[in-house]
């Protein structure tokens, strides 16, 4: 997989990601997106299709976050990939009780509104704040959005696809 190197092309891996995950959730049927199936790729061996939505709408929530606040500085570690795992494993639980009561469409306008919000993030961003050429590659802010945004909707589609196969 060739990383991005300009705007231009982590805008489009973004968009990618996001409309591979939106084809499928669209195929989700409104009165079964809450039924728990048991897949293999789930660390808690029951999902749903709502609970695998909110969990990209944490990771949405999580890399603007990242955009907003990222310093190569002190706060860096905060953004590892590990730390960021171990952070949307914790919040999960407090994101699943919030969003219980959401309905289908609810959820998948959020997770295109935090999509939306990461696009416009990243354009506001030049190339150089993106893929600053005196950082590591793997570590500049436009690697690390492309990263754990294509790692999240890409674990999504996965288990979203698992999941449908199951029901």
């Amino acid at each position: 997989m060739k990383l991005p190197t300009t705007k231009q092309e982590l805008l489009d891996k973004v968009r990618t990601s996001h409309r591979k995950l939106e084809e499928v959730t669209a195929t989700v049927p409104a009165d079964h997106y809450r039924r728990i199936a048991m897949i293999w790729q789930e660390q808690r061996h029951h999902t749903s299709a709502a609970m695998i939505l909110v969990d990209v709408i944490l990771w949405n929530t999580m890399i603007l976050q990242l955009a907003h606040v990222h310093t190569p500085g002190p706060s860096a570690s905060f953004f590892s990939a590990d730390t960021m795992i171990k952070r949307a494993e914790g919040l999960s639980g407090m994101f699943q009780r919030r969003f219980a009561n959401r309905d289908l469409c609810e959820l998948e306008t959020m997770l295109a509104e935090g999509q939306n919000r990461v696009l416009d993030i990243v354009a506001h961003h030049s190339d150089v704040r993106l893929f600053d050429p005196t950082t590591s590659p793997m570590q500049t802010l436009g690697r690390r959005i492309q990263f754990f945004t294509a790692t999240a909707y890409d674990d999504a589609l996965s288990k979203m696809r698992q999941w449908k196969q199951v029901m």
